[in-house]
């Protein structure tokens, strides 16, 4: 009996923690970049927010590559050439944000973790795509267009990718559906880049440089969004506005306790 009554009592301690420890809707989106869901266990309460791990990844992936590809001071040897930070690829953009999408599937976050994942895949297939080993472009010899036209393909799906993924995010924050969104001007723009590249005419620069620029906007609210998380992190006295969203679009589950409730 006493046994029984120890478990009951600990069980009851935990759920207390956990309430007391429970953001707001507000709060939980703003840490984990999507609405709560219920899950078991109080994981979410024992481990560290990983989102603004993979975010900080993707930043110092993606804000020197547009710089790059827009050939800001020379960068990317003034020809949009942005295989400087191929190791960034790799350990910054793929690693984090693997990282990153390997905690929030561990927290049951589902949404951030395939974003984070897809995210971190797209960074790494980037840098093998420039790394010599994989023979990416060498391996069409004399006749580079076919290489071209075939990774503009790829660069279309990542804006079909970012255009669902938009829509699922008007469900969390302004600045993650204004960063979403800015991608899904970025990959048609440098799509556009690889296939006027590929026949050899048309603004293939031009479009490089508006496809990097839409992904620079992109960092800059990528950032402005991560140093909120930060300041979050270290229960600062203020929080940043990030346009919460999840109570503007009612999920189903709501809709189902409030069918329920009037029944």
């Amino acid at each position: 009996m006493d046994n029984h009554h120890t478990k009951h009592d600990e069980m009851e301690t935990i759920e207390n923690a956990s309430n007391i420890l429970r953001p707001t809707p507000s709060n939980f989106e703003r840490l984990y970049l999507a609405p709560e869901q219920p899950v078991a266990g109080v994981l979410r309460y024992t481990f560290g927010n990983p989102t603004p791990v993979a975010l900080a990844g993707f930043l110092l992936a993606n804000t020197p590559a547009t710089c790059m590809l827009m050939g800001w001071h020379g960068a990317g040897g003034g020809a949009g050439i942005a295989n400087a930070d191929t190791g960034a690829y790799f350990y910054l953009g793929g690693v984090l944000l693997y990282a990153g999408g390997i905690g929030e599937w561990i927290l049951g976050n589902t949404f951030p973790a395939v974003v984070f994942f897809t995210f971190g895949g797209f960074w790494a297939t980037f840098g093998a795509t420039l790394t010599p080993f994989f023979d990416a472009v060498a391996g069409y010899g004399d006749a580079p267009a076919g290489f071209y036209n075939s990774f503009a393909f790829f660069l279309v799906f990542m804006a079909v990718l970012c255009l669902f993924y938009a829509i699922a995010a008007l469900r969390t924050n302004i600045c993650l559906v204004v960063i979403l969104v800015c991608f899904c001007v970025t990959f048609p723009c440098l799509a556009a880049a690889y296939f006027y590249a590929g026949a050899g005419v048309g603004p293939s620069t031009e479009c490089r440089v508006v496809g990097a620029a839409f992904a620079f906007v992109a960092s800059m609210v990528a950032w402005y969004l991560w140093f909120s998380m930060l300041l979050e992190a270290v229960d600062w006295p203020f929080s940043l506005p990030v346009g919460d969203l999840s109570a503007m679009i009612k999920g189903k589950s709501d809709k189902l306790k409030s069918a329920e409730n009037m029944a």
